[in-house]
């Protein structure tokens, strides 16, 4: 038996990935992200219900690990920031890192 919660439906609200261009949009909108924003972004979608730690996202998002750590936190809240309050995204773990929220509705493009 599958012990995951399912996935949430994707509606029009949802955020898409589109890998081709580098572009999100949420709903319909058009999210303007960094490049790191966006890798970021791309990296926990891809890798939904993992935790990684701070440097392990400088080494596989960045591709260095000798940096700051809180430059992840930074890139993390401008993320939030950008697709709002409203839209679950990234679920800090505390005392760990980061994972892409159970409730995101996140959808990776890669037809485009």
């Amino acid at each position: 038996m599958d012990a995951r919660p399912p996935a949430p439906a994707v509606g029009p609200d949802a955020v898409r990935i589109l890998a081709g261009p580098r572009i999100v949009r949420h709903g319909a909108r058009e999210i303007p992200l960094t490049r790191i924003e966006y890798d970021l972004l791309l990296f926990l979608a891809e890798h939904p219900r993992r935790v990684f730690t701070r440097r392990q996202l400088l080494a596989n998002v960045w591709g260095y690990e000798h940096a700051v750590a809180r430059t992840v936190d930074v890139h993390v809240r401008r993320l939030r920031a950008k697709l709002g309050v409203d839209t679950p995204l990234v679920t800090t773990v505390y005392g760990v890192g980061y994972r892409l929220a159970d409730e995101a509705r996140v959808v990776v493009d890669r037809e485009h």
